[in-house]
């Protein structure tokens, strides 16, 4: 029995980015700590600011105001602050 891309890469635990000829496809795994992560932040900028200051830390980068995080974090999310 023939199956389709994305039955094929649902079934291995990878989500399909397109219907019905995907060229990527996002673990399954990852896509349940992103909801995880997105429930239990009250507040998703500052989670985001604490995710990139410590994504930074450890790359020996020390960012010194919290302003340069929310900088960073409308850059990466690609928010409009007017």
């Amino acid at each position: 029995m023939c199956k389709s891309l994305p039955q094929l890469l649902l079934r291995s635990g990878l989500f399909p980015t397109a219907p019905s000829q995907p060229c990527i496809a996002i673990s399954v795994d990852l896509l349940g700590f992103y909801r995880t992560l997105f429930e239990c932040s009250c507040d998703s900028i500052n989670t985001l600011t604490s995710v990139l200051n410590t994504h930074y830390e450890h790359r020996g980068f020390r960012l010194t105001t919290q302003e340069v995080c929310i900088q960073l974090a409308i850059y990466y999310c690609g928010l409009q602050v007017w």
